[in-house]
């Protein structure tokens, strides 16, 4: 099949390409206002960027509906980061799928979703907003750029990590790296479907041996 994505409205585009784009880690994103209101929203164009300094990166779409009127304004997301330039992006388990779901809901800013699903509201070590006590994973992140992407338009969120919480059994200090069969991430993948990383399997990258 072939098909052209500029023959195609824009939502079916999206279907398409949230389909395609999978499976997809999932940024649960804390952040607070400047009078400590705290916000908690998933985001699963997310990535990371490069590791020196240590950077991710997240887009934020527009409100329900796929395009958001220029009255509406960014999600509340956004308007914390622009306003407080930091976040937490906590990594959600097996445990925290159905509370992650919870948060995903287009709620006004007074909304506590913290308080919605039930979590804890942990104070970072170097950066304003909350970190969720009950995830496996915390980065603490400082906002380096937002820029905005399409017609939308999305949010495209870059953060230099500044500082890392990582559940105790999680990290192996010989290899300096996690246990993914101790972290079963959720993976997002489309429509209302998500995936649980449990069969994994290793393979060794090539090494070519160059004569001479």
């Amino acid at each position: 099949m072939e098909i052209d994505p500029y023959s195609m409205p824009p939502t079916a585009v999206y279907k398409l390409l949230i389909g395609c784009v999978v499976p997809r880690p999932i940024a649960w994103v804390s952040t607070a206002s400047v009078d400590r209101a705290y916000n908690l929203a998933p985001f699963s164009f997310f990535m990371g960027v490069c590791s020196d300094p240590p950077t991710l990166a997240f887009s934020v779409g527009p409100r329900a509906g796929g395009v958001a009127p220029a009255s509406a304004g960014p999600k509340d997301t956004v308007r914390n980061l622009e306003a407080t330039g930091d976040l937490v992006v906590n990594v959600v388990d097996d445990a925290l799928a159905e509370r992650m779901n919870l948060t995903s809901g287009e709620y006004p800013p007074e909304v506590d979703e913290f308080v919605l699903a039930g979590l804890t509201a942990m104070p970072s070590t170097k950066v304003r907003a909350p970190r969720v006590r009950e995830a496996p994973i915390n980065l603490e992140c400082r906002v380096t750029q937002i820029l905005r992407v399409g017609r939308g338009p999305h949010s495209l969120v870059l953060g230099e990590i500044l500082h890392f919480h990582l559940r105790d059994d999680l990290y192996d200090l010989d290899t300096g790296r996690i246990d993914m069969r101790r972290l079963k991430p959720v993976g997002r993948l489309a429509g209302e479907m998500y995936t649980h990383v449990h069969d994994l399997f290793e393979m060794k990258r090539p090494v070519p041996r160059f004569p001479g």
